[in-house]
């Protein structure tokens, strides 16, 4: 069993968090669709908007949230 560097532990941490956050908003943007759907089903108007795709900083807050178990030392 090879250990890996610190660098290949971020990494992989980063990209973790990366994917959580794709999923999140892939959801987010599949309920929205849903809810056009039905309203336009029910010919409703609605105040809704699209969700904002995520940002590098959050992505990079998610990371640092999921390293912050490999920096515990319990």
């Amino acid at each position: 069993m090879s250990s890996k560097t610190p660098y290949e532990i971020r990494l992989e941490v980063l990209q973790m968090a990366k994917e959580m956050m794709d999923k999140e908003y892939e959801t987010a943007v599949s309920r929205y669709w849903d809810m056009v759907d039905k309203a336009t089903e029910a010919n409703k108007t609605f105040m809704e908007k699209m969700p904002d795709m995520y940002r590098p900083d959050q992505v990079m807050k998610k990371a640092m949230e999921l390293y912050g178990f490999v920096n515990n030392k319990s």
